[in-house]
């Protein structure tokens, strides 16, 4: 938010003298007589094409105010010396202008854009085609494409521009998120010659991709939550809901303390198998990078099958790096 009126009260303003009063110089030698920040005021003569013909200390200046005044209005000035021509400031306090702050106009258009939000929905990334072109064996390959998919899905977009300003981040991954891939498709979309007539500001905004996907960045900001819904490969869906977690209340243990600035992230997925059926699975990774995974089958004869290959799956899992809090298998997502 920008307080308007700090940023406006005090304005410099230029005197500019006519030809006659130049040649005499007589206004240059009544404004010498002033102390730098000395208060004076000005009596508004006339005003054409916004120079007004001022009053000041006895002499007649032009100069160029900031907004339109009224012939016979009062203006607080103060000297600030000469630039070489005799430099004033102009104080607008008096005008009647709010206290409060005021929003910019980036920050009303996405304060609109908000409230345009229905039902406040989780933000929700919907791929255009299947991560990946056919199954595969090898979990490395699958983990790294769906990283890609939430790394490279535009939410990030900024942070990574950072990055790559310091050299975290390529060129190459840049250009593959949304912001840059879409772009000619929002300048057509918005250029003159693409628009009909009947085309609204509403309209424009439905059809950008990328109205929907600030939509989204701003949503993943008031709430650390978003969805990704789409297939890993043809005819296999997944459904992830990840989110950020609170921390524990009253948990303030020295070695949580440690731990305050890394967030707690949780996932929940949904997703249907040749021989498990619907699988939901719900991780939470907390601020030690441990994981906390629970298994909830759908089919309940799928329960025991999965308990039984419980510690194969720990030994996979601590095989790929992963530091294991707790794995369990229920029955009921309630529980």
């Amino acid at each position: 938010m920008i307080p308007t009126q700090v940023l406006s009260r005090i304005l410099a303003v230029q005197p500019v003298l006519d030809a006659i009063e130049r040649d005499q110089a007589a206004p240059r030698a009544t404004f010498d007589r002033l102390i730098i920040g000395e208060a004076v005021t000005g009596l508004v003569k006339s005003q054409t094409n916004g120079i007004a013909l001022v009053m000041i200390e006895g002499q007649t200046v032009s100069m160029r105010l900031p907004h339109p005044v009224e012939t016979g209005a009062t203006l607080k000035l103060s000297f600030a010396g000469h630039m070489p021509q005799p430099v004033f400031m102009l104080d607008t306090s008096e005008p009647a202008v709010s206290d409060s702050p005021q929003l910019s106009q980036t920050a009303r258009m996405l304060s609109d854009i908000m409230q345009q939000v229905s039902g406040r929905t989780l933000p929700t990334l919907t791929p255009p085609g299947p991560l990946l072109d056919q199954p595969t064996p090898h979990p490395a390959e699958l983990a790294l494409a769906l990283r890609t998919a939430l790394v490279r899905s535009g939410l990030f977009y900024e942070s990574h521009l950072a990055n790559w300003t310091v050299g975290q981040d390529s060129l190459d991954g840049l250009m593959q998120e949304p912001q840059n891939r879409l772009a000619a498709t929002a300048t057509r979309l918005t250029s003159p010659l693409a628009l009909s007539d009947t085309s609204s500001p509403a309209d424009l905004k439905s059809a950008n991709p990328l109205h929907t996907l600030l939509t989204q960045q701003l949503q993943v900001l008031e709430s650390p939550q978003f969805i990704w819904r789409g297939e890993v490969w043809p005819g296999r869906a997944l459904e992830w809901h990840v989110r950020q977690e609170p921390s524990p209340p009253g948990d303030e243990s020295a070695a949580s303390l440690a731990h305050i600035t890394e967030p707690s992230w949780a996932s929940d997925l949904k997703m249907t198998l040749p021989n498990l059926g619907t699988l939901n699975v719900h991780i939470k990774l907390d601020a030690r990078h441990a994981f906390s995974i629970t298994m909830v089958p759908e089919q309940a004869e799928v329960g025991p099958l999965l308990q039984n290959n419980r510690a194969r799956l720990i030994d996979k899992l601590s095989a790929a790096g992963c530091t294991l809090h707790t794995i369990k298998v229920q029955a009921d997502a309630s529980q």
